[in-house]
């Protein structure tokens, strides 16, 4: 929670006898949930004790209505939050834990009436992204014991299971105390599920963890990589160098994974984004110029997806590409703004497996695989101008500045079990996923187009024009797997490429940002 200090000098309106001069006057839970609640007035400025209401965006979430019952009791305050992204939150008088009010000419800077409020993360983190919602009723025996009384007895008389669990919370792994002291729901089967496989990983390890537990931003980080434009670079290589700079593939693929798994270790230990370490580190004079080549390079990337995808469905159904555009760049924006991190990333792992069918066609289009395997181990060196060109825009393609900030960022958000190594270990899981998987399908784009299009000395500009020619080479078949897999590669990288973006925005003017986090808590990165 933001302290006061942070808060800047927003005011409420001073009204009424509470506003004379004097010191601020601080109403402690002691006194009474209704002594406090009669101090509440419209305007005061709302905050979770432990979970975001977006206390560190410009916009903040405020009371805008006092709720009474017939008894003239307080019953709910009303708080929204969002300028843009509006969200109400009817909040029961019960969940008030203190309130601190502005009072007269004293007041000191930095010091707004305040409303804090009992609420998790788990519970600001289950509210939607739009439309008014309410908290419930919160018991008051929680404020006291905790949301459950097992949690308080296995920390007062710690068992195997309750010490990993006070291990992991103690972790220095740069994550929110929030995020360290959750209660044992969910959690107990767990580890008592260890307990009984023998596991001797005092972190808490277990090496059957579900795959999407796994699986994150490092495997989306490997297929966005292969964007409509890396697409075009990998065919355009295959078309005029043939098997020649397969070695490149083998041989970018340890240096892909060592700048990935340093991002990752970067935003797990910092807990920050690229832009924002850029930004304290070397100041705006490097966080901005860096941020505008991002944006620059990502806005033309997300063009030339966007009408990939559009051209892709165009040459499966006949229709013209124009219809397409719109509607696939508001489907792509609201799922990127509206939908939960975790959500984001089980859609777009599902839609990675269309990648399948760049490997389908390379095995239609016969190659010599004598050859590709031995292009493959063996570097061929040509020091002409078209073959050092396409191997620049080969490794341009693969190792892309999108993906970097992505993954900083990515990691941050990721919630891993265990300790510190453990979530090292399991990032360096995903990022290999992401790797290998992404370099393979570009491996296979290239073998395809070698064997195709460089046998029959065909000249091609993009990615489409690859899929028309290997209609007459291999079939319709293989036309249509080739323009599938450009469509999934646009529909994976344009989130990326939004997110990345927005992060880079963010980071250097030093507002949240995240896609964990909904619309109205971060509205300022949007």
């Amino acid at each position: 929670m933001k302290g006061f200090s942070e808060m800047g000098d927003k005011q409420s309106p001073k009204t009424g006898s509470d506003r004379e001069s004097g010191p601020n006057q601080a109403i402690q839970t002691g006194q009474g949930v209704q002594e406090m609640a009669k101090k509440i007035e419209i305007g005061m400025v709302v905050e979770a004790d432990e979970g975001d209401l977006g206390q560190e965006d410009i916009s903040e979430a405020k009371v805008t209505d006092i709720v009474h019952d017939q008894a003239g009791n307080v019953e709910i305050i009303v708080a929204e939050k969002g300028t843009i992204f509006r969200k109400q939150l009817d909040i029961p008088v019960e969940r008030i834990q203190s309130v601190v009010q502005e009072t007269g000419g004293n007041k000191p800077s930095g010091s707004p009436s305040k409303v804090t409020i009992s609420a998790s993360e788990e519970e600001v983190d289950a509210l939607t992204a739009v439309e008014r919602e309410a908290f419930p009723p919160e018991d008051l025996t929680r404020r006291k014991y905790g949301d459950d009384l097992l949690d308080v007895t296995g920390k007062a008389l710690p068992t195997d299971v309750g010490l990993r669990r006070l291990e992991d919370e103690s972790g220095l792994d740069g994550d929110t105390s929030a995020q360290r002291t959750g209660n044992l729901h969910g959690t107990l089967e767990t580890e008592n599920a260890r307990e009984r496989e023998g596991s001797t990983d005092a972190a808490g390890g277990d090496d059957k963890t579900e795959v999407f537990q796994v699986l994150g931003p490092g495997l989306l980080s490997g297929m966005a990589g292969n964007d409509a434009s890396a697409v075009a670079s990998y065919s355009l290589d295959g078309a005029q160098n043939g098997y020649g700079h397969l070695w490149l593939m083998l041989l970018s693929t340890p240096l892909l994974q060592a700048v990935q798994f340093a991002c990752a270790k970067i935003g797990r230990i910092q807990q920050k984004g690229l832009a924002e370490i850029l930004r304290d580190h070397y100041g705006r004079k490097v966080a901005v110029p860096a941020a505008m080549l991002l944006i620059v390079a990502n806005i033309a990337l997300i063009a030339a997806d966007l009408v990939a995808i559009s051209t892709g469905i165009e040459l499966i159904t006949g229709l013209w590409w124009a219809w397409f555009t719109v509607p696939i760049a508001l489907t792509l924006w609201y799922l990127t703004v509206y939908q939960s991190f975790d959500a984001i990333k089980k859609i777009f792992l599902a839609m990675s497996m269309v990648f399948v069918a760049y490997i389908i066609t390379a095995f239609f289009s016969k190659p010599d695989w004598g050859a590709v395997l031995t292009s493959t181990f063996v570097p061929h060196v040509d020091f002409g101008f078209a073959s050092i060109s396409t191997a620049v825009a080969l490794l341009g393609a693969t190792i892309s500045p999108y993906t970097i900030f992505w993954q900083v960022q990515g990691e941050k958000e990721e919630k891993r079990s265990g300790s510190t190594k453990r979530k090292f270990r399991l990032a360096a899981i995903d990022i290999a996923a992401g790797v290998v998987s992404g370099n393979l399908i570009a491996y296979f784009i290239i073998v395809s187009t070698a064997a195709t299009l460089f046998t029959k000395h065909q000249e091609i500009h993009t990615a489409l024009d690859a899929a028309r020619a290997l209609e007459p080479l291999v079939g319709p078949f293989a036309k249509y797997l080739f323009a599938l897999g450009l469509i999934g590669a646009g529909l994976i990288a344009i989130p990326v490429l939004l997110a990345s973006a927005s992060y880079g925005v963010a980071g250097t003017i030093g507002w949240p940002s995240g896609l964990s986090k909904k619309p109205w808590q971060n509205e300022a990165s949007i």
